[in-house]
């Protein structure tokens, strides 16, 4: 089966200037060689921390960002190649849902105009037929109907959010970007998030990159993850591979930094983290760009970057000592 979605290798540098003639002193590498499928109607989890990279990622899978090196393929064609027409019919199959609910919405629009702009931009519909279909995607996503006259700051964060999907939707589009869907929401609320996502991916057959920090609802709502660490892939499996036995250090550390039950003393949690901090990406360690973090590393790792190589089915490691 062809991918839906085919990333080649690619880069997202930006270049620091400094001084009175603006010369070049270095390049922060906040993508660098990153390549992943998603096929049709599954579900790809990007997950690591905060500055490695999964962001920029979503914006240039959607061009928003034009990226530095690399190809992005959709449906078998070159995103990059589009001019206005292909652009315009690649922004209706694929859509993004943001990380804030509020700020994704014009706080001085209502929600039904909101819902169908996309709609009344791309496709010809009148006044009746405009609020026929806001109502309809309203009742989708588990809102009343009645309140698309309502503003975003009537409803609550969890509701916004559900608005926000229900623009995505509004173009039947084939993948939706989801940057962080649940980060600003309450842990019931998020479940609730997660299962609408899942139910609306059954009914439209849709495919997601669903990015996220929350480790339990990546294991819970996708059927395979992809791990970075700053800019780069450095683990890819499905979720049962991954959650059942990780291969990368830095992987293995991120799942043991998840708060889990004690069943020996109930109501106690066990937590290790990471020592350390994450470098910067515009001064990147020498060879893995991990082993400043990683308990295991040799002399190998500090002078030699390990490349990502396949080593069983559906499962990749970037690392020397896999």
């Amino acid at each position: 089966m062809r991918p839906l979605l085919e990333v080649t290798e690619l880069k997202k540098h930006y270049p620091i200037f400094r001084g009175v003639w603006k010369r070049k002193v270095a390049v922060t590498r906040a993508v660098d060689d990153v390549s992943f499928q998603i096929a049709p109607g599954q579900t790809l989890g990007l997950v690591g921390e905060s500055g490695c990279g999964k962001t920029t990622v979503a914006r240039t899978v959607v061009r928003l960002l034009q990226p530095t090196a690399g190809q992005i393929f959709f449906e078998g064609s070159n995103i990059n190649t589009f001019k206005k027409k292909g652009l315009r019919r690649f922004r209706t199959l694929v859509q993004m849902i943001s990380q804030d609910p509020y700020s994704s919405l014009n706080p001085l629009m209502k929600v039904g105009a909101s819902i169908v702009e996309p709609l009344a931009e791309n496709t010809k519909t009148n006044r009746k037929q405009k609020k026929e279909l806001s109502q309809d995607i309203m009742r989708k996503v588990g809102l009343n109907p009645l309140h698309i006259e309502r503003l975003p700051h009537e409803f609550s964060g969890g509701q916004r959010q559900r608005i926000g999907i229900g623009r995505a939707i509004s173009l039947k589009p084939k993948l939706i970007v989801c940057d962080e869907p649940l980060s600003a929401l309450d842990l019931s609320i998020q479940a609730q998030i997660v299962n609408l996502l899942r139910e609306i991916q059954e009914q439209l057959k849709l495919s997601y990159l669903f990015i996220s920090h929350d480790l339990a609802m990546v294991r819970h709502s996708c059927d395979s993850v992809a791990v970075m660490y700053l800019g780069k892939i450095v683990e890819m499996a499905t979720t049962v591979q991954l959650f059942s036995a990780p291969q990368h250090p830095y992987t293995q550390a991120l799942l043991a930094a998840t708060p889990k039950i004690n069943t020996k003393k109930s109501g106690k949690y066990q937590y290790r983290g990471l020592s350390g901090e994450i470098p910067s990406s515009s001064q990147t360690p020498s060879g893995c760009t991990f082993h400043p973090r990683c308990p295991y590393a040799e002399t190998r790792c500090k002078n030699e970057s390990p490349k990502l190589v396949s080593i069983s089915k559906n499962r990749k490691v970037a690392c020397h000592l896999v």
